[in-house]
């Protein structure tokens, strides 16, 4: 029996956002990154997974960081890819920590996490959740509840939030992509900053339940009926635990909205059903830069004027230190890069001169050579002949010019010598040094 092949299945995605003109077509919309730094464990890396969904669709849902990666890094790739905002998840002994900056100059908000609650979590508590991947593709509709005061830390903590989600259109707004909503609420008495994500739904009203669970294509359970009739008019197996919408939470639609029942000047109920995650927070600190800079606020530590003047002129005598410091460093690197190309110089012109001593050396080392094996020549002749060789039998082989004579004058005795005719013989003369050597062998070998 043969098996068959097994398919792997691919991750479900919620696909790529829809262009909508709900949002402000002046303004490009935000994006944000959600990482983590550090060994935080399972449970941050999956609130980082459920704080991505919130920012969905304008964020990266399978960004991978690595462990090397450092702040300049996210810095350097955040303008190309316009990235606007970063969610930073970090964990500690005590603490689990979140900051919300902005890129590329700040500022950065440091939240402590108080408690949170995964996705997973709310929809086992919940008996009929709302997923889907649908939901997904439209922004989130941000609602923001008591950040109203006076002071500066929120008014930054007010406009960061703001900034973070698209602006939307009024005039422009589509119901249809209005399928979540984030909801930030800030405790004034505890300080405590609370998010929690919502589904937003249209349900419409004026109409007995029976009359829903038809319209939803839900088929009832008429055994216990003799007629559609009955069903309708007797509630049917309605169950008694469900309430009717309150007032406040019916409106009349003014579009369309995705749904049976959900027309356009009809009735409908806004029903909202929690996705997740939940978190609550406290605002620590707040940077003037990118994670770094200046002070702003800090929940703990109360300075007076006179120390935040003192600790101005400190920081601006340190940025003087440093801009000094680094035109020193430059002024030695360019020295030393001075120093090393005059010494690779240096090194370069003595290898030519050694290379040039060298085949000189060679040179005349060959001009010895050649005199010495015309020595041992004659030394070898006189040993195994026992008479020492005529000087015309191993002549030397550059033949030493007469100071009195002339170049010219040697080019023309040589060239007489060698077209002068031979007088004892009317056939062509064998080779000079043949003839020699043939003499000198017989008069050897008469004599022995």
């Amino acid at each position: 029996m043969t098996k068959t092949r097994r398919r792997k299945k691919k991750a479900p995605s919620s696909g790529k956002p829809r262009s909508s003109a709900s949002l402000d077509e002046g303004a490009r919309p935000p994006q944000a990154i959600v990482v983590s730094r550090g060994d935080v464990g399972r449970n941050v890396l999956r609130l980082v997974m459920d704080l991505r969904r919130i920012m969905e669709p304008f964020t990266a849902p399978r960004l991978k960081v690595r462990k090397n990666n450092v702040i300049k890094d996210y810095i350097g790739v955040a303008g190309p890819l316009g990235i606007t905002h970063m969610l930073m998840l970090t964990k500690t002994e005590e603490h689990t920590n979140l900051r919300v900056a902005r890129f590329p100059r700040g500022p950065t908000l440091f939240f402590q996490v108080n408690e949170y609650c995964f996705m997973k979590d709310i929809a086992t508590v919940l008996r009929r959740p709302k997923s889907g991947a649908a939901q997904f593709q439209t922004p989130a509709l941000l609602i923001m509840n008591n950040f109203g005061g006076d002071a500066p830390h929120l008014k930054i903590m007010t406009s960061m939030f703001q900034n973070m989600f698209p602006s939307i259109n009024v005039q422009k707004l589509k119901l249809a992509d209005v399928r979540r909503c984030v909801l930030i609420t800030y405790d004034a008495e505890n300080d405590l900053v609370y998010i929690r994500h919502f589904n937003v739904q249209a349900v419409p009203v004026g109409m007995s339940r029976q009359v829903k669970k038809l319209i939803k294509l839900q088929l009832p359970n008429l055994s216990t009926c003799s007629d559609i009739s009955d069903y309708l008019l007797n509630g049917g197996n309605a169950s008694e635990s469900e309430a009717e919408d309150p007032a406040d939470s019916q409106v009349t639609l003014p579009q369309n909205v995705p749904g049976r029942g959900n027309q356009k000047q009809q009735r409908s109920a806004v029903r909202l059903t929690e996705i997740g995650p939940r978190l609550a927070m406290r605002l620590v600190r707040v940077d003037e830069g990118f994670c770094d800079g200046e002070v702003l606020y800090h929940s703990y530590v109360n300075k007076s004027d006179t120390e935040i003047k003192t600790m101005r002129k400190e920081k601006k005598a340190k940025d003087q230190l440093r801009i000094q410091r680094k035109k020193e460093q430059e002024k030695n690197v360019k020295l030393k890069q001075q120093k090393r190309d005059e010494h690779k110089k240096r090194c370069r012109d003595g290898q030519q001169k050694k290379v040039a001593e060298l085949d000189k050396a060679a040179r005349k080392a060959a001009g010895d050579a050649d005199g010495d094996d015309e020595d041992s020549d004659a030394e070898y002749y006189r040993k195994e002949v026992g008479v020492a060789p005529d000087a015309e039998l191993f002549p030397s082989r550059k033949r030493k010019r007469d100071s009195s004579e002339k170049p010219d004058d040697a080019k023309r005795s040589r060239k007489s010598y060698s077209k002068k005719p031979s007088s004892h013989s009317h056939t062509s003369p064998k080779p000079t040094h043949q003839r020699k050597v043939g003499a000198v062998y017989r008069k050897a070998s008469s004599r022995k």
